[in-house]
């Protein structure tokens, strides 16, 4: 039967279910994309005008390929993007928990949650239910892992692992296990301690330059005082005049210094349960 359910699917179909352990990574970045997409053809043709300058007439069907592209693909991927990512967030909790008769009561929400997210979160799963003896439930054909780690292919003891996990959650510069990493799980690199640290350090300084070019300026005047800013519209734009006296706003400038802020605070170490309680 399922053969035959198979065959009759088309050559996506046929993919998508070839890809069922990457659902979730899946549609995390088609929804990133296609709003991303969005929000620039809207922000180009609408928010900047775009679509009456002449000097910029070359970008404006890319923009509006753009805007349509991603209006479309985000009606579909970001309504099952909030559907997984629901999921995952159940599955996280329960994975936190350390009392066996909780994870009991449980087990049929986590088992459906890990159905759907995949093998690496099944082998989390099945290291929760190693290490608290819990023998009902579905016997996923993966080899247990930590259930606090996503890439860690061996399962810890429990003192090594509230250990491990305590340090990497404490200290925002030495976590591992971001926000960002685990909105994208797929994403391994973003586990490693340096690329975190770069990506604070980037953001960091990109959020300080654009933020003090936009309220102190940056730019000397003819005076020789600093006190213009660099208005990024007007130079990607490639206008005329381009420096204004400080403090000057322009949307390219606030949505990069929204976009840096964002990145710098999804690099902070992910919250749980016992967080919360504390």
């Amino acid at each position: 039967m399922a053969r035959r359910g198979t065959a009759k699917l088309g050559p996506f179909g046929r993919w998508w279910e070839s890809q069922s352990d990457r659902h979730f990574q899946i549609i995390a970045y088609s929804t990133i994309i296609s709003v991303s997409s969005l929000v620039w053809g809207f922000v180009f043709l609408f928010v900047l005008g775009g679509h009456s300058d002449p000097e910029v007439e070359h970008l404006v069907p890319w923009s509006w390929l753009a805007f349509v592209g991603g209006l479309i693909l985000a009606f579909y991927a970001a309504p099952e993007f909030f559907v997984y990512w629901g999921q995952r967030q159940i599955l996280e909790g329960i994975l936190l928990l350390d009392s066996r008769p909780e994870i009991l009561r449980r087990h049929k929400e986590a088992e459906d949650a890990a159905d759907m997210l995949g093998k690496s979160y099944q082998a989390r799963l099945m290291g929760l239910y190693k290490m608290h003896n819990v023998n009902i439930g579905k016997k996923y054909r993966v080899e247990p892992v930590s259930p606090s780690s996503l890439y860690d292919p061996t399962l810890h003891t429990e003192a090594e692992e509230v250990e491990i996990q305590s340090n990497s959650e404490k200290s925002w510069w030495y976590t591992s296990d971001s926000t960002l990493s685990n909105a994208l799980p797929g994403l391994h690199v973003l586990r490693q301690q340096s690329v975190n640290r770069g990506l604070i350090a980037g953001s960091i300084t990109a959020t300080l330059l654009l933020t003090s070019n936009t309220l102190l300026g940056l730019f000397t005047s003819a005076s020789g005082a600093r006190d213009h800013t660099l208005d990024l519209t007007a130079s990607i734009y490639e206008q005329a005049r381009v420096y204004e006296t400080s403090p000057h706003y322009d949307v390219i400038s606030l949505l990069f210094i929204a976009l840096f802020a964002g990145l710098l605070l999804s690099t902070r170490p992910r919250t749980g349960p016992s967080d919360e309680e504390e």
